[in-house]
């Protein structure tokens, strides 16, 4: 039995009421979010700066292979 996750039930059930709204126009959703998204209702904006991952320890570079040149012989010459 798939056992459904709650959470992801609740934003396709929002999903499809938006959808249903605007006539299932993606362009009329589009432009309904941007509207939203433009109007301020002064609700506090943050930004965070980015994580930076922590450096690996005993890393080395990764070996590279030396590519055959054009002009040099080949082992079949």
């Amino acid at each position: 039995m798939i056992r459904l996750d709650p959470i992801v039930e609740e934003v396709r059930k929002h999903r499809e009421a938006i959808a249903r709204e605007h006539g299932n126009d993606v362009a009329a959703i589009v432009k309904a979010l941007e509207r939203e998204d433009a109007s301020d209702d002064g609700t506090p904006l943050v930004s965070l700066p980015p994580k930076r991952s922590p450096k690996r320890v005993g890393h080395r570079p990764a070996r590279t292979t030396r590519r055959p040149n054009a002009l040099e012989p080949s082992a079949r010459d």
